[in-house]
C-alpha cells in the first residue's frame, strides 16, 4: 500500500528566496517551518524534497554545495523529530529540457518507486507554478505558498503560510 506524502519544494518554500544559493549561511528558515511539518508528521505525513538546482548547470555550485545546503535543512529539523525521507534535486538548466525538472516528473515517479509514494495520498506544496504543475503531473493536491511567483490558478489551494497550508492539509486527511 503507498504512502501519504507531502512533497516541498525547497527555496522560497521551506527555506527563503536566495536567488542561485550556493551558501549553507545564508540559509533562513519560514518561521513556521518546524510547527507546520511538526503537525503535519503528527497525523502520519512523510516528507520529501524536490528541487530545482541550476546553480549546478550554472557552475555556481557543486553538487556537494547543494547537498551541504540540504543537509542545514535537515539539521535544523531533526531535532524537531522531522525527517525527510528523500531530497531529489535537479542540477540542469532550465533549457536542457531534462526529464528531471520541475514540472517534469521522473524525480516524482523515482520516488514512487523508492518510497511508495502515493500522489492520490500525497500533497505538493511549492512557491513557483512550476511545482504546482509538477504535482498536478504526479497526481498529488497542489499547494502554492507565497512567494515572489504570481498566484497560480492551477493549485489547489493557496497559501499566505506553511502553517496554513499544513491545516488545510488536514482538511484533507480521509
Amino acid at each position: 500500500m503507498g504512502k501519504a506524502f507531502v512533497l516541498f519544494d525547497r527555496d522560497g518554500t521551506l527555506i527563503e528566496h536566495v536567488h542561485h544559493l550556493t551558501d549553507p549561511d545564508l540559509v533562513q528558515f519560514k518561521p513556521d517551518l518546524q510547527t507546520s511539518l511538526q503537525t503535519l508528521a503528527k497525523e502520519g505525513y512523510r516528507f520529501g524534497i524536490i528541487t530545482n538546482q541550476s546553480v549546478v548547470g550554472r557552475g555556481l555550485a557543486t553538487d556537494a554545495d547543494v547537498k551541504k545546503i540540504n543537509a542545514r535543512i535537515r539539521d535544523f529539523l531533526m531535532p524537531f523529530g522531522i525527517v525527510f525521507d528523500f531530497i531529489y534535486f535537479c542540477p540542469h538548466l532550465p533549457m536542457t529540457g531534462c526529464e528531471c525538472r520541475k514540472p517534469a516528473t521522473s524525480l516524482g515517479l523515482k520516488a514512487v518507486a523508492e518510497h511508495q509514494l502515493d500522489p492520490s495520498q500525497s500533497f505538493m506544496i511549492g512557491d513557483q507554478e512550476s511545482d504546482v504543475l509538477f504535482g498536478r503531473n504526479l497526481g498529488c493536491s497542489t499547494i502554492q505558498v507565497k512567494g515572489n511567483a504570481q498566484k497560480s490558478s492551477l493549485a489547489d489551494y493557496y497559501s499566505d503560510t506553511l502553517e496554513s497550508a499544513a491545516k488545510w492539509i488536514l482538511t484533507k486527511k480521509e
